[in-house]
Formats: C-alpha cells, structure tokens, sequence
C-alpha cells in the first residue's frame, strides 16, 4: 500500500468524497421533518423522507470514513511520523477547536431558543454558550464529531498505517489483495462490523461523544483500515469494479430483509436481544454490500476530473464545517413561519447551499487568516489533502 498506489491524486476518490459529503446537506436539512429529534425539530414529518434518510443511513457514514481511510494513505505519503502527527493536528485539532468555539454555539443557541430554554438575543446567550457539556450543557462539537473521531483514529492506528507502507507492509497488502479479490474474501470485511454491533453496541453509550462509544470507536477504526487496503490494492479494486452488479443485488436484496423485519413501521426501529445476532451479520453484509457497489462503480465510471472537481474538492472541507449552522439557521426560520414541510425541506436544502457557498466563497476562501481554520492551506498554496471531510451524524 505504497503512497505511489495512490498517486497521482484518484478521480474516483475524490468523487466519491464530494458526493458523500455533498449528501450531507440533504440530510441535516431532512432531519427537522424526518420524525427523529433534531436541534430544531418540525412537529410534522414526512415518513418518506424519513425512509430515504434510513435507507442513506445504512452506508452514509461507512463511506466516509472508508474514503478518509484511502486519503490518510495520501496525507501521509513519506512524511516522518512526528511530521504527520503535525500535519494531523493541523487539519483536524485546529478547525475542531475552531468549530466548537465559533461555528456551533449558533446552533445551540436557537436550539435553546427553540425549545423555550433560552429567551434572549445571540449577544445574551453568549456569556452561557460553554456552561456545562450538551445536552444538559451547552459545549459541544455536534456535526465536528468525526474531526475528533478521525484525530484520534489515525493516531492510534499509526502504527499500521506506518506498517502498510514499508516494503513488507506492501508485500502483505499486495498478496492480501489478490487472494481476495480471487476468492471473494472481501466479503469477510463484514464480520468485525457484525461483531462490533452484536457485542459493543449493546454495552456502548455516548454515541459520537468518543468516551463510551466502543462500538463506533471499533467500527469506524476498522473502516478507516478498509478505505486504505481497498484503495491501495488495484487488484481489488479491479474485482469491485467487476463485482458491482452483483454487490448492488446483495445490497437491495439483504436491506429489502433489514426494512422487511425490522424497519417496517417505526420510527426508531428497537431490536429485540435475541435476534441481535441476526440482525448484526445482515446489517454488517448491508454495508459491506453498499460499500462495494459504490466504490465498483466509481471506480468504473468516475474516472475524470472535469476542471470544476478540484475545486469542489478544496471546498469540501469548509463546506462540512459550516454547512449545519446554515442549515440550523435556515429551519429555525422556516419553521417559525410555519412554511409547509415539503416546501420548508426543498427550501432549506436551497438555502443551505447557497448560504455555506456564500460564506465559503466571499469570507472562508479569500480571507488568508481563516484559511488554517477550515483546514485549507495557504492560499498560495493548493487545497488541504482532505483525509477527513467528515460528516454528520445521528445527533450531529
């Protein structure tokens, strides 16, 4: 899994990272009509909204961080480990810090505001904006969470990232990848994220909060691991790309079962002990399923770069970090006038865009200072290697 295996920079890489996080502002700006509790939350909902977001929640995260795992790979080229440690804080303790001092409180505040917790201008509430740690509190770092997840992810699986560069690293990587894509073993991928679901989940508290989160901790670790040995094996790769049409079948095939015997008819699907087991291995193959089928056919299809693609790729990140206090602003309004659900979801979307792409293009981008803040480099420089763009999340 040499650096070259990810050089010159992939497409399908960065493709697959602008449309991930590109589905982030569909779904924040779904969540105040989903039925699900928000920051601000419509008390009508639209159950077919929320089905989408379901269905989106099956592999929306795990190909995030699969396509964060592929560019750590980038990010640390051959970079000394003290140098990438550096280069880590840098793009994700900084804007993370940054995020929670000045990007979220918004957000909390007309939450607060909201739900008649708080009565008062921003100015008013400022002084409380870090009493105490959300939700009880005020101090969060809501959609930022996976800026903590990843920092601390990479830092502790180093070692093999380290390891899977050196020669007896690529040699292993190498071999691991054709047996696998001879044989099908990919597919065994599925079972530490079935394992994590059936013997941490149950255990783990504090989701997104990092302490106490075993199960995400596990999973996404294990993922992060998968998007660098999937992106850094071209026999793999190649095995997806043939195998697309079938893992889209598995994927349609096992969450028809998922929705069938579990899903159906809730809001918040509760799953009994004693099917955990089962619904643990079909939800793990879902993944994996989706997972497969995405990169497949990216691989497949998205394989230029039109001019416009480098600059969605800069814009990423800053668009990840700003995009759901728009969003959290633009609901709070449409709500308070009472625009219809429908409209306020197609409206929010609208407004969130343009909102996040006038901050980013008229305050973020041009001004020299803010750049580090929204992990972009210099502007003489190009745009940071995003290894970890990241996401929303269920509370987030």
């Amino acid at each position: 899994m040499h650096p070259a295996a990810f050089a010159p920079r992939r497409a399908d890489l960065d493709w697959l990272r602008v449309l991930a996080f590109g589905l982030l502002i569909f779904y924040h700006a779904g969540m105040a009509w989903s039925g699900w509790s928000w920051h601000v939350t419509s008390p009508d909902s639209l159950e077919g909204l929320r089905e989408a977001m379901r269905f989106l929640n099956r592999w929306r995260m795990p190909l995030i961080f699969v396509v964060s795992g592929a560019a750590i790979m980038l990010a640390l080229g051959d970079r000394t480990p003290g140098a990438f440690v550096r280069d880590r804080l840098k793009r994700l303790a900084l804007p993370l810090a940054f995020g929670m001092v000045v990007i979220v409180p918004p957000q909390v505040y007309l939450e607060r505001l909201y739900r008649g917790q708080f009565a008062g201008s921003f100015l008013q509430w400022l002084p409380h904006a870090f009493d105490g740690v959300y939700p009880q509190g005020n101090l969060s770092w809501h959609h930022l969470w996976f800026l903590a997840y990843v920092l601390v992810l990479t830092l502790g699986l180093l070692p093999v990232f380290l390891w899977a560069r050196s020669a007896s690293g690529q040699a292993a990587v190498a071999r691991a990848g054709r047996v696998a894509s001879r044989f099908g073993l990919q597919w065994l991928m599925a079972v530490p994220l079935a394992a994590s679901t059936l013997w941490l989940a149950p255990i783990s508290w504090n989701v997104n909060g990092l302490v106490g989160d075993w199960h995400g901790l596990v999973s996404y670790g294990a993922l992060l691991l998968y998007g660098a040995f999937i992106f850094g094996s071209s026999d793999l790769l190649t095995a997806l790309q043939r195998q697309r049409f079938f893992s889209l079948a598995v994927g349609l095939i096992v969450y028809a079962i998922l929705y069938a015997g579990f899903f159906a008819g809730t809001v918040r699907a509760t799953i009994p002990p004693e099917v955990r087991p089962v619904f643990a291995l079909l939800s793990a193959i879902n993944v994996m399923a989706w997972l497969f089928a995405i990169i497949g056919f990216a691989h497949r299809h998205l394989t230029r770069r039109p001019a416009f693609l480098a600059e969605a790729t800069e814009a990423v990140y800053p668009f990840y970090l700003l995009h759901q206090t728009v969003t959290v602003i633009a609901v709070y309004w449409l709500l308070k006038l009472d625009v219809p659900p429908v409209a306020g979801f197609f409206a929010a979307v609208l407004l969130t865009f343009l909102g996040t792409a006038l901050l980013y293009v008229g305050v973020v981008r041009p001004v020299g200072f803010l750049r580090p803040l929204f992990g972009m480099r210099d502007a003489e420089g190009k745009s940071a290697r995003v290894a970890e763009p990241e996401a929303a999340s269920r509370k987030g």
